[in-house]
């Protein structure tokens, strides 16, 4: 029960966050605006809308890859196809709530391929870790080689997040009490939790079951140090965020306004599409807001500046539902158990004489 109630609470404030925004970038549209968005969907140059996911699609296979390798520096070897469908899933759930697909994904391999939850989870911690350290290179690159425009942005966004919430806290204050009431009253919840577990458990029971999970985890995590193949391990991590990048460039060649652009811009969209995907379900509401950001300052304004975001974003969460439903489904039909009418009869049975 508390466990639904956290997951409602997780999808609550993600999903009000990202419906927040989209409500309040569709505001800024003025009608002719809105009209313009709907005839830009129509005129794309569809071979470009259709690029993207599909090298999105590509990066999936290098990311299983590299999950099975560190699975196997464990003395586990899953197959391709249910991990592969996990990742998938992964991505498909992850638009719902952020990172439940995480632990979902280790769920189902522990389910269909038996790899204990904590060793899988330790491994995908890992994983996000070497994406932390290469989105970090990446951010480290722009703000060296477009030092200017970068600071722009950043505080182009600042401005506007302090100018958006800042008429928001102004309509609602909320006095001090208020503040200490609600605090007070989590944190006491919080306490009585703990007393009930204690009480239900025992702490020794607790203790164990921590230290368990956690020697899982930092075996998983620690896993890289055993990957047979580091330079496979190297190629599939440069595959995953080649295609990224990919799939932000190639998504320019959509209108003949943004055809244009440079590499470099690539690299700033594909660095904010990524802190959007951090920020909300699969990047609601900010995606576009970035979009529309950067373009202007790479000189792209009017119509097409509003639609590459909510068009590049609608194609790319439209092929992830598509794809996740589709792996759900395989990944029940892959992994269906036999049902006794399907179960071969032995065939060396002895036969009595008559």
């Amino acid at each position: 029960m508390k466990k639904n109630i956290v997951s409602f609470i997780k999808l609550a404030l993600s999903l009000g966050l990202g419906v927040g925004l989209v409500y309040w970038f569709m505001g800024q549209l003025s009608d002719n605006d809105k009209l313009n968005i709907v005839a830009d969907a129509k005129r794309a140059n569809y071979l470009w809308v259709v690029v993207p996911p599909l090298i999105g699609f590509i990066s999936n296979y290098f990311r299983t890859e590299r999950w099975r390798l560190l699975l196997r520096s464990l003395g586990y070897n899953p197959g391709f196809l249910n991990t592969f469908l996990s990742v998938m899933i992964m991505y498909f759930l992850n638009l719902f709530v952020p990172r439940l697909g995480e632990v979902s994904r280790c769920g189902i391999l522990a389910r269909y391929e038996n790899i204990p939850v904590d060793r899988a989870i330790g491994t995908m911690v890992l994983e996000r870790l070497m994406d932390v350290v290469v989105i970090a290179l990446v951010a480290l690159g722009l703000v060296l080689l477009e030092h200017d425009k970068f600071m722009q942005l950043y505080d182009m966004m600042i401005s506007n997040s302090k100018a958006t919430f800042g008429d928001i806290i102004s309509k609602y204050q909320v006095q001090p009490a208020v503040k200490y009431a609600v605090f007070g009253t989590l944190f006491l919840g919080i306490i009585l939790f703990l007393a009930y577990q204690v009480r239900k458990q025992g702490w020794e029971n607790i203790v164990a079951g921590f230290k368990g999970r956690f020697i899982g985890l930092i075996k998983g995590i620690i896993s890289i140090k055993d990957v047979d193949s580091p330079g496979l391990f190297l190629f599939h991590t440069v595959g995953i965020w080649v295609c990224y990048f990919l799939m932000a460039y190639t998504g320019f060649f959509m209108f003949p306004e943004t055809s244009h652009l440079t590499l470099l811009t690539g690299g700033v969209c594909l660095f904010f599409s990524g802190v959007a995907a951090s920020l909300t379900p699969g990047g609601l509401g900010l995606f576009p807001i970035f979009y529309k950001l950067i373009l202007g300052l790479y000189g792209v304004t009017g119509s097409a500046a509003n639609s590459l975001g909510l068009v590049t974003w609608g194609v790319q969460t439209v092929a992830v539902l598509a794809m996740g439903v589709i792996s759900l489904i395989l990944l029940a039909i892959l992994n269906r158990e036999p049902s006794l009418s399907d179960v071969t009869p032995d065939t060396n049975e002895v036969t009595l004489k008559s």
